[in-house]
């Protein structure tokens, strides 16, 4: 929980064929990415404790059940959803009131319950074996045939039960023997004891394939092939019995073992191939310097401790030593090193039980150092500095005595005449030739270590200035990595692959020789080193290479580093390196305005946003340093690579409107060339920001001025032509206005009167309202006026909110793009004049099918059903206005029906043959109304019919026929 997840709850762990690792949890579906865990539970269920994993990797479908196991989530395309539970998926079911239980994963701590469920079941590809009462039955998938292995099988055993292919095996640790049913067939097989053990526990998942054998702490990963069992030493984790619950899972790519427990959260091991060995004694630190190799695999120390890959032991007996950076060996094997100010020489001949000390009086030894033949040792004598040449392992007898303007760190002999001295002032070039200092190289650097790799170029290492390359007796810089932690360089190995090993006090690095060679030579794109530390195996970061020697190549191969934990064992042949696969990488994922978005194809940004962040998702499990992630936003004002941090986030605020393209960038082999992704940003712009308000402000202004020039330069010229083609077009023009003016003329005649007809009821019955409630003194009759004028003005107010749309209503086109409810248009204008109605003790009923639906102009049949029902208030009183609809292939039939006064025969004739008549015939209007005129023209324009009848017992019933 420290670390990202929200609770300790691990139910199942698995990977999808993109990488991403997701665990299901309490609650919750988990998805991690070797860096940052992304959570899901924004889930329509009514029960999220999650449990097992299964489906197929490799078809994209990873399936999880919940509890109650009524619903599935499917992981595909890194992202879950919720789905029907089928046939497919069924965890549990009951047939013939017996219930079966399909076996997906057996755990550590998995329970087979006999008197709950009758049959468990493992399903493979060719067919299903059922483990009933006290026996194992096997159906063929293809032909259905029912075939029973044996009996007497009982379901406890399922505990020793693991899956390979096809082949499901059954472990007999009394019997010792391995069960194997394959296709319907029982086999004992053969295999290695640990199998069988009484301690021995399994764990198989299915959806992975992958088999772990537990044996007291150790685990073991067990394979099928070429019909035997065989296990593979992966780890010893003494505490997995309190860890684990039942989740594991081993990633073989970047070699780590995920456990999953109930109480612990998750645990997650590294393979290394790195060996730390310590010596392990109480009281005594782990810190290590110099040594000698000792034999073919190991070195040895002046403590007398042999260190070996995985292993230490004590060769020697010798006190605990507080002076640890010299030591080595002379010609017939004795070991020299530095001890409380004097040279001490162990004998090898005694087992290096004897030795003798060297002094030298009233003079400090500050450092001892062998090359090739010749011995040496810096002495300081009242702050001057000498280094004294010895006759070869005799050194007590000094040859020659150099004097040094500094204290000696480094002598490296480049060849017979000439030394290389190194000091904090630099390298100092001896040449025996001429007895003294013919060159300083390096001025004023502090050098450490001076190296020469086999094509015999000469490298040094300095105290928090970088590596150094001699190049033409000149000092050249070598460049650092990004984060510069190889200012504090220590020693560098070459492998036989050309590979350069460089030891730091802030991890290992690796680079390759010929690509920063040439890199020197002509600096092109990025310089990139490969960084282990305590996330590849190693047990502290820091190494030490303030002594000497301080690093070695041990005959079988290996190379050892001496740390702040121990020396570092490694065959370089064997260390890997991990990057993402080129199209590992998913721009998916942002945060805009606090809200988390799925992305599709380019990130669009609102104008006026404040901030966001894009989310980089790469299924990579290992130091993200080394695959140099970095963004940049081309097209901006700042375009330069920034380094994306852990969380993997790259935020983009307060950019300029404008299209843009992020460019992801990231290594994914050793060779050295990135891998771009690039994601198309748009941040969209206010009105005034866009460049075609610019275009057009910038064009008006310049349109002005030239209007104006040529106005003041040509006034003449125009006017008289402006004068001869307004007389040549006169005619024409008027009659142009002269129609536009009448249509425009009609058009607002046929406005007013229809505002006017549709407002005049609800106006005319809040005025008189108003004057009943001036002449009531009841306070109960005036709460009810009150209350009436109270809903028919807020009906009226709504009414007059749509007076926009009623002035295009001749204009308006006849359809809408979207459908809507008939009776939702009836029953706005229901409430309109409900309480005009109810004034004259008439009630109005909608009884229209609430699922009818047309495409109509809303605003054109929100006219019709008004004056309609408008008129039908007005000529009924003690009655009742009943709507109802009907609807047919071709149309939709709306009755309005009244027991009013009713319409004349008259009335009838004279309005049927008003909708009748052609659409160009000149209509004679007789003073019947406006609305029904207005009303007959509306449904002429919709193309739609309508048609008066004679109600029972009394009143007018119209019929509108819409045509759908």
């Amino acid at each position: 929980m420290d670390n990202g997840l929200p609770q300790n709850s691990i139910k199942d762990i698995v990977k999808d064929r993109y990488g991403f690792i997701w665990l299901s949890m309490e609650g919750w579906i988990m998805r991690y990415d070797g860096s940052n865990f992304v959570q899901y539970n924004n889930f329509k269920l009514k029960n999220l404790s999650f449990g097992d994993f299964y489906g197929s990797i490799k078809k994209d479908s990873i399936s999880v059940f919940n509890t109650s196991e009524k619903n599935v989530l499917l992981i595909s395309r890194r992202r879950p959803e919720v789905i029907a539970a089928n046939n497919t998926f069924e965890n549990r079911e009951v047939l013939k009131n017996k219930i079966y239980k399909r076996i997906v994963r057996n755990t550590l701590t998995t329970r087979y319950i006999s008197y709950y469920v009758n049959s468990y079941y493992v399903q493979l590809d060719e067919g299903t074996y059922y483990f009933e009462d006290n026996k194992i039955v096997y159906v063929d998938k293809i032909s259905k045939k029912r075939t029973i292995i044996t009996v007497g099988f009982s379901h406890d055993r399922l505990k020793k039960m693991f899956v390979h292919g096809e082949s499901v095996f059954i472990s007999d640790p009394v019997r010792k023997k391995i069960i194997r049913l394959y296709k319907g067939t029982l086999l004992e097989i053969e295999a290695d004891s640990i199998y069988t053990d009484q301690e021995t526990r399994m764990y198989w998942q299915q959806i992975s394939g992958q088999v772990f054998i537990i044996n007291r702490g150790k685990i073991y990963r067990s394979e099928f092939s070429g019909s035997k069992l065989k296990l593979t030493f992966l780890l010893e984790y003494k505490d997995i019995d309190k860890d684990i619950s039942g989740a594991i899972f081993y990633d073989e790519v970047a070699r780590k073992l995920y456990i999953g427990s109930s109480v612990n959260g998750l645990k997650i091991l590294s393979l290394s191939d790195f060996s730390v060995s310590r010596k392990n004694l109480p009281y005594q630190d782990e810190v290590c310097y110099a040594a000698i190799s000792y034999g073919d695999n190991s070195v040895l120390t002046q403590e007398g401790i042999k260190y070996s890959r995985n292993t230490s032991e004590r060769v020697f007996s010798a006190p605990q030593s507080y002076d640890k950076r010299y030591i080595l060996e002379d010609n017939v094997g004795n070991l020299i090193y530095r001890e409380n100010n004097s040279i001490h020489v162990r004998y090898k001949n005694t087992g290096f039980s004897k030795y003798d000390s060297i002094s030298f009086q009233g003079k400090e030894i500050d450092g001892l150092y062998k090359d090739e033949n010749l011995y040496s040792a810096s002495i300081v004598d009242k702050n001057q500095f000498y280094l004294y040449l010895f006759d070869h392992d005799n050194f007590k007898k000094t040859e020659k005595i150099i004097p040094c303007e500094n204290n000696i760190d480094a002598v490296f002999r480049y060849n017979k005449d000439l030394l290389y001295l190194g000091s904090s002032g630099g390298i100092y070039v001896y040449s025996f030739s001429r007895n003294k200092v013919i060159k300083q190289i390096g001025k004023g650097l502090p050098v450490k270590q001076i190296i020469r790799t086999k094509e015999g170029n000469i490298w040094f290492t300095t105290y928090s200035r970088g590596i150094y390359l001699m190049k033409d007796q000149k000092a050249v810089r070598v460049p650092s990595d990004k984060n510069n932690f190889l200012a504090n360089a220590h020693y560098l190995l070459e492998d036989q692959h050309s590979n350069l090993w460089i030891s730091s006090d802030n991890g290992l690095f690796r680079i390759n020789k010929d690509n920063l060679l040439q890199y020197m030579k002509s600096p092109q794109g990025v310089i990139t080193y490969y960084r282990y530390t305590k996330k590849q195996g190693l047990l502290n970061n820091e190494f030490n290479g303030s002594a000497n020697p301080c690093a070695h190549v041990l005959k079988d191969g290996q190379f050892v580093f001496p740390s702040m934990e121990g020396f570092v064992f490694f065959n370089p042949a064997n260390i890997r390196v991990y990057y993402p696969g080129s199209k590992d990488i998913y721009l998916e994922r942002a945060r805009v305005k606090g809200k988390m978005i799925q992305l599709k194809d380019k990130l669009f940004l609102e104008c006026g946003y404040k901030n966001a962040e894009l989310y980089i998702d790469i299924p990579y499990y290992s130091d993200l340093d080394n695959i140099y992630l970095q963004a940049r936003l081309s097209g901006s004002e700042d375009s330069r690579w920034i380094n994306i941090k852990s969380d993997r986030i790259f935020r983009l605020a307060n950019i300029e409107p404008g299209t843009y393209n992020l460019i992801i960038r990231f290594l994914s082999s050793e060779t050295g060339k990135f891998v771009y992704k690039t994601l198309p940003v748009e941040v969209e712009a206010y009105f005034y920001q866009t460049l075609f308000f610019k275009i057009l402000v910038a064009g008006i202004i310049i349109f002005v001025i030239l209007v104006i020039v040529q106005i003041r330069t040509n006034f003449l010229r125009l006017k008289n032509k402006i004068l001869k083609n307004t007389l040549d077009h006169k005619d024409k023009q008027l009659l142009e206005t002269s129609n536009r003016l009448k249509n425009q003329s009609d058009y607002q005649k046929k406005l007013v009167e229809s505002i006017s007809h549709d407002i005049t009821t609800p106006v005319k019955f809040i005025a008189l309202l108003s004057q009943e409630l001036n002449q009531s003194e009841d306070p109960k009759t005036q709460k009810k006026y009150f209350d009436s004028i109270y809903k028919t003005s807020e009906q009226l107010y709504k009414f007059t909110l749509s007076l926009k749309e009623y002035t295009e209503l001749y204009k308006q086109e006849n359809t809408e793009n979207e459908e809507y409810s008939i009776y939702d248009l009836i029953e706005t204008k229901r409430l309109l004049f409900e309480e005009i109605a109810a004034r004259k003790k008439t009630f109005i009923y909608n009884f229209c099918d609430h699922q009818l639906k047309s495409k109509l102009n809303k605003n054109i049949l929100l006219a019709v059903f008004h004056n309609i029902i408008d008129n039908a208030v007005k000529n009924t009183s003690d009655g009742e206005i009943i709507i109802t609809s009907a609807s047919a292939e071709s149309h939709i039939e709306i009755n309005i029906a009244d027991t009013g006064t009713g319409m004349s025969d008259e009335q009838m004739i004279y309005y049927s043959g008003l909708f009748k008549k052609n659409e160009n015939e000149h209509m004679i209007f007789k003073n019947y109304g406006l609305g029904l005129h207005m009303v007959v023209q509306l449904i002429r324009k919709i193309n739609s019919e309508i048609t008066f009848h004679k109600n029972t017992p009394k009143g007018t019933l119209i019929k509108i026929l819409i045509k759908i």
